[in-house]
């Protein structure tokens, strides 16, 4: 029991024991270090193998519990070698007991790793992010239904008023309705009525519809002759997604101030309307001293797109940061849409000969990197316009070079956010290395 062999497969058995430990940052120096220089020896100098197989060990130990099959069955047969002073070879009995028994544990230790990191903010997701959340007073924002405005008319004048109730729906579809949020008259003498309207079903899905789309009566009102939305509709959002609350979360100490704190109002902001993705907070110091006692909120909602400055989220974010309760009594609040910095560029990318071959592959991956590019740079206000980015993730989809045109590297301000306008992609040529 003390030879080598056995030596050895019991410190393997332990290194199983431990993984745990090593998960959680208990690591031995020495361990890592040789692990390390393994990793390097192994990638024979070059740093992208060996980076790629730095992120899969740091992959596997980010588990609490290990969920590699091979692994878990490699470190059983181990424990058992070591215990017995036996080698078990392929295709012993026992053998094969012991590899559908680490099956087993391996499905087990899925399921524990996953339940465990319910546990922590940075993992949870669904019903036990939720729970989490709700230990910081952060609840998820329920869906917005879409508004627009609604004109009933009458084909000819009449004597009479007419009375267009509560409630009275409309559609463009036969699957979208929206509804009239009040009782209006259209009164003698006149031919039409407009009136606010709100979509029966709650979610994005009621957006976009555009003037003159709905404009089907559902309810049938006498002498009604037409209606038609006079506006796009516009202002719905879906049940908020766990990165936004996540997110939220984070930031919910800010909502404990009282004094009108940057992070505060950045915090009630976010909360006004599940369409918000960011929102930028300036003040007297940001302006040179210049308004005193006023606080601008400038917001931007997802996708990088622009809100009406009379639009649902602005009036939204301007209720719930009230002096009764939010802010405080001295602050002027001005909530405004985010101002845009416009970019119209094209992008030239070239391969080499050796790369001819793998054309459509890397065409596909040089629009996936724009699209990445593009998503980055617009996610956030008062983002630098920086057009490294986008030549890294370029040369990292496989291009040889590239050359972009009327893109430059441009500071924003906290007002600003860049918007894509236009941009080209073009194929230069094949070049020698």
């Amino acid at each position: 029991m003390n030879d080598s062999r056995f030596i050895k497969l019991d410190d393997n058995a332990d290194r199983f024991y431990n993984l745990p430990y090593f998960a959680l940052g208990h690591i031995n120096r020495d361990d890592t270090v040789a692990t390390f220089t393994r990793l390097w020896g192994e990638a024979e100098g070059d740093s992208t193998v060996f980076i790629s197989a730095l992120a899969d060990l740091v992959d596997r130990q980010n588990h609490l519990a290990s969920v590699d099959a091979a692994e878990v069955t490699a470190s059983v047969v181990a424990m058992y070698e070591g215990i017995q002073g036996v080698v078990l070879y392929p295709g012993d009995p026992v053998r094969l007991f012991l590899s559908t028994l680490a099956a087993v544990i391996s499905m087990q230790n899925t399921v524990s790793d996953w339940t465990q990191k319910q546990n922590f903010l940075r993992h949870a997701t669904g019903a036990h992010l939720d729970a989490l959340a709700a230990l910081l007073g952060v609840y998820r924002l329920e869906a917005f239904p879409a508004k627009t405005k609604l004109k009933y008319s009458l084909k000819d004048l009449l004597t009479r008023s007419v009375v267009i109730p509560h409630g009275t729906r409309a559609t463009a579809d036969g699957r979208i309705f929206f509804a009239t949020d009040a009782l209006v008259v259209i009164p003698a003498g006149q031919l039409s009525v407009e009136v606010p309207a709100t979509c029966l079903t709650y979610g994005a899905e009621g957006n976009g519809l555009l003037r003159g789309q709905i404009n089907r009566a559902v309810d049938v009102v006498a002498l009604v002759s037409s209606v038609m939305n006079v506006e796009a509709s516009e202002g719905g959002s879906d049940v908020e997604d766990d990165d936004s609350l996540r997110n939220r979360a984070r930031m919910a100490p800010g909502q404990f101030s009282t004094a009108g704190a940057r992070l505060s109002y950045v915090y009630w902001a976010l909360t006004a309307h599940g369409n918000i993705a960011d929102v930028s907070i300036s003040g007297p110091e940001d302006r040179g001293g210049e308004r005193l006692g006023e606080v601008d909120v400038i917001v931007m909602l997802k996708g990088g797109a622009i809100p009406d400055a009379d639009g649902v989220e602005i009036e939204a974010v301007a209720e719930v940061l009230n002096g009764e309760k939010i802010r405080p009594l001295t602050d002027k609040v001005n909530v405004l849409p985010v101002d845009t910095f416009e970019i119209d560029y094209t992008l030239t990318w070239y391969i080499t000969t050796e790369q001819a071959i793998q054309y459509t592959a890397i065409e596909e991956r040089i629009n996936a990197a724009v699209a990445e590019y593009e998503a980055w740079q617009i996610e956030r206000i008062g983002r630098d316009v920086n057009p490294d980015r986008l030549v890294q993730l370029c040369l990292a989809a496989g291009a040889k070079r590239i050359e972009i045109g009327d893109l430059e590297f441009t500071e924003l301000g906290r007002n600003t956010v860049a918007h894509i306008n236009s941009r080209e992609i073009i194929f230069g040529a094949v070049e020698s290395d």
